[in-house]
């Protein structure tokens, strides 16, 4: 993480940051943050907790940020960014895989759930928010849909567009099974996998290309 980040980022609490001692502030309290949030849940998360860990006074972090809630879509938004320019990086000449659509699906899934260890405790902090509120999802949704929208013409490819046209719904419905399983493990983490355990990628990635070379065998 760097402070060309802090620059971009359009925040409602987040003060602004024109000096470089500002933006050097804010990036070591997200940095922090993201640390404290793989360990701790967002509610019990304090700001005497967060300072005391970075080295920084209560009366700076307000000095920046206005809410607590305001922090972590700080947080969410950097994650959001890193993760959109990784993505852009990853769909290169060259890098996806061409050859069956189970390694694609391999690839895209465990690239997928590496994300999502990275950075499970900002997921759940984000999950929990959005039972209050709806909105704090808005980001994250986004980001799954671009990340949908740069596999798909690869699956299609794959499949052939007719083939890929009658199977449309189990394409999307294979996509949302991994979200919502990943979403599941990281919130509450049922067990008997999870999103650390390693061979959750493999099995997800084998059920999707599974429903998603399945014929439909929907009544209409």
């Amino acid at each position: 993480m760097d402070d060309a980040l802090i620059d971009m980022l359009d925040v409602e609490g987040l003060k602004p940051t024109h000096q470089k001692r500002s933006r050097d502030l804010v990036l070591k309290l997200l940095v922090g943050g993201l640390e404290l949030l793989e360990t701790n849940d967002f509610d019990s998360l304090s700001i005497e907790r967060l300072c005391d860990h970075t080295a920084v006074t209560v009366g700076s972090f307000y000095a920046r940020f206005e809410t607590k809630d305001a922090f972590v879509e700080a947080m969410q938004k950097v994650a959001v960014a890193k993760a959109r320019d990784l993505i852009s990086k990853s769909y290169t000449r060259g890098r996806v895989p061409d050859d069956s659509l189970a390694h694609l699906m391999a690839w895209f899934v465990k690239g997928t759930v590496n994300w999502y260890r990275e950075n499970e405790g900002l997921l759940r902090a984000s999950l929990r928010r959005a039972t209050s509120d709806p909105t704090a999802w808005t980001p994250l949704r986004d980001l799954g849909e671009l990340q949908f929208d740069r596999i798909l013409p690869h699956v299609v490819s794959m499949l052939g567009e007719t083939a890929a046209r009658e199977r449309d719904a189990n394409i999307r419905f294979a996509f949302q099974i991994m979200s919502g399983t990943l979403n599941n493990m990281v919130l509450i983490n049922p067990g008997p996998f999870s999103v650390h355990h390693p061979h959750t990628s493999r099995r997800l990635a084998d059920v999707m290309v599974r429903l998603i070379e399945s014929r439909p065998n929907i009544e209409r």
